[in-house]
């Protein structure tokens, strides 16, 4: 018994680029309630993988020595040791480790004087999440209400463009 001819269809595959790895983050703020907020965001969007939390400039320097992130994403204007002296003792300590620095002030004298310290960019605070996924080329999985600040009073206002 014979099948016959078989037909045998060409199928041409492009491939999909894979998004960048995820980076073992280190997210500084000296607000407790504002750390959770950003780790929350961070860890529902996927943009980093959220590996600590510090909330003090002299915990970020021990804190980095162990977990060696790839990323440490700091509040700029902290009490005792600022953003700006933890992340210029941060570049020298670990000088493959990226710092980028949240911040109210994103005046161009505030820019060249957190590169002076070593940053990698300043990210303005209310925008963290995209400007964050922006720099990272990682894009924003679609919002979850429960997770916006109109569905969380903790996080009220820590993510206006999401």
């Amino acid at each position: 018994m014979s099948l016959g001819p078989i037909a045998i269809r060409k199928q041409i595959l492009t491939p999909v680029p894979l998004p960048p790895a995820r980076k073992k983050t280190l997210v500084v703020d000296d607000s407790e309630t504002i750390l959770h907020a950003i780790c929350t965001l961070l860890e529902h969007h996927d943009i980093v993988e959220v590996a600590g939390r510090a909330e003090s400039g002299t915990q970020t320097l021990d804190i980095v020595l162990e977990l060696k992130p790839d990323l440490v994403l700091m509040d700029a204007d902290m009490p005792g040791m600022s953003g700006l002296r933890t992340a210029l003792l941060l570049s020298q300590l670990s000088p493959t480790t990226e710092i980028m620095l949240m911040s109210m002030d994103t005046s161009p004298q505030f820019r060249a004087a957190c590169a002076g310290c070593g940053a990698k960019a300043v990210i303005y605070k209310p925008r963290f999440l995209s400007e964050l996924s922006e720099l990272l080329d990682r894009p924003l999985r679609p919002a979850d209400r429960r997770l916006t600040g109109s569905g969380n009073p903790a996080l009220q206002g820590c993510e206006a463009d999401i």
